[in-house]
């Protein structure tokens, strides 16, 4: 185990910022537990399958237009094309594809998208690198650790959106490690990284498609961050608790979170891999309604009228009437009114039930309409519970409250439904993978830490 990590907090040297720096830099891939690096591989297919599929959203070929129009050297390819862009950009295009569906790891407690961050910086700058997969799994695995620290040391959620803000630092983190600029140089990474710690839920609460970008926009910069420690730059050293630091303007951080147990107690391994395409302030409603059609019988003809009762931090999400407009695809992602009228038309809710076309339904629309939203003040949770009602033409009324979410470390995946998830989104987007090639790809993560150079990581996909 390396130096860094076996020193307990208490023998590292003063400031939150440089404790981290130190951890980053010292981690090797032989002080990963197993068990870790099997999670971190999983969560390293999810990424890469969702993002695959979110390369076909609305937007994301626009998006990849306007970026390669920029030019530059083909330093890390783009996901779903052999094209090559200058790092910072194909990070920033690869995390918009994997945000793109909201079908990403999340963590329940933390409410952070750690993997649609981390793994596209840490892979653009593997690439252009050259690092082995030792190495990349690594400066993975540094960063998501990072950042699920960070968003479980938050205790106060006013509306900034903590994955780009507290993101930048944890992909600078992962792509100095992966630049191997040793401790000063990751520190210096994250310094750098202040200077663009971002984002608002207000993108989210309009429905709005710089939500998907926010991620995209911590990932590019926190690249662009390590790229520039790399050059010499000099940055603050107390990014987090320094006087005009991250604390005293967002919102305190509780040190010991971030501290205790580093390198020893691995937080990422309870990073939720979704069950379903959407905001996960929705997935308590879409189960509750999954209950009333699969074990109630509830018909989506018979409906008169619903109601829905949340929490005020899911209302603030998806609580709005639903009105698909401009951005169909991201109203759908971010409507509890939507979630339910999909999933009691459709009787299931998967990854075509966020098609633009699907969404512009006019029976969905109809139905949602009839769907009201109820925020009960005395609930405090993020994602649970969620109680949905029903009443029949018929006169009967039907209820379901769901408490638990699939995904969650207490009722993970099972092998069988996250293998169903992965090659769904590999056989779609916009260049869909066949069986053959979708194997490849699970294959090379499965024997990752044997890759001599990732820049042979896509070949023959």
């Amino acid at each position: 185990m390396a130096e860094a990590i076996r020193k307990p907090v208490e023998a590292l040297e003063s400031g939150l910022g440089q404790q981290m720096a130190r951890w980053a830099a010292g981690l090797r891939f032989e002080d990963i537990p197993k068990p870790v690096v099997a999670r971190a591989k999983r969560l390293l297919l999810d990424t890469l399958a969702v993002g695959w599929a979110g390369s076909g959203a609305d937007g994301i070929g626009a998006l990849q237009a306007y970026a390669l129009r920029q030019g530059g050297a083909p330093q890390s390819r783009l996901w779903t094309s052999n094209q090559g862009l200058p790092a910072p950009l194909a990070a920033f295009i690869n995390g918009a594809m994997a945000a793109a569906l909201d079908f990403d790891s999340v963590h329940d407690e933390a409410t952070v998208h750690a993997d649609i961050v981390v793994v596209p910086a840490a892979l653009a700058v593997a690439e252009l690198e050259d690092i082995d997969g030792k190495e990349f799994l690594a400066a993975y695995v540094a960063g998501d650790e990072l950042l699920v620290r960070l968003g479980l040391a938050i205790k106060t959620h006013p509306g900034w959106f903590y994955t780009s803000a507290l993101g930048v630092f944890a992909a600078a983190a992962s792509a100095a490690r992966a630049l191997r600029l040793g401790p000063e140089g990751v520190q210096a990474a994250m310094g750098i990284a202040l200077s663009r710690a971002s984002g608002t839920q207000q993108a989210l609460v309009e429905r709005a498609t710089t939500k998907r970008l926010q991620s995209a926009f911590a990932a590019r910069d926190g690249v662009e961050a390590a790229l520039l420690a790399q050059c010499g730059v000099s940055a603050p050293a107390e990014m987090f608790d320094g006087q005009c630091g991250f604390e005293a303007l967002y919102t305190k951080l509780d040190h010991a979170t971030i501290l205790d147990g580093l390198g020893t107690d691995y937080r990422l391994v309870s990073l939720t891999l979704k069950k379903y395409a959407s905001c996960f302030c929705n997935h308590a409603a879409i189960e509750a309604t999954l209950d009333l059609v699969l074990r109630q019988n509830v018909r989506a003809a018979d409906v008169e009228s619903a109601t829905v009762r949340i929490s005020p931090f899911m209302a603030r999400l998806v609580g709005a009437q639903f009105a698909p407009g401009a951005n169909p695809q991201v109203a759908a992602q971010f409507s509890v009114q939507y979630s339910i009228a999909s999933t009691l038309l459709r009787e299931r809710f998967a990854v075509g039930d966020i098609h633009p076309a699907a969404v512009s339904d006019e029976q969905v629309g109809a139905l949602a309409h009839r769907i009201r939203v109820e925020v009960d003040p005395a609930q405090s949770g993020k994602f649970v519970p969620a109680t949905v009602t029903v009443k029949t033409r018929q006169g009967g009324q039907y209820q379901a409250t769901a408490t638990e979410l699939p995904g969650t470390p207490d009722h993970p995946l099972s092998e069988d439904e996250h293998r169903a998830k992965v090659l769904g989104c590999l056989a779609s987007g916009s260049k869909p993978m066949n069986p053959a090639q979708a194997a490849q790809l699970v294959d090379k993560i499965d024997r990752l830490e044997s890759l001599a150079s990732m820049r042979d990581f896509w070949n023959r996909h």
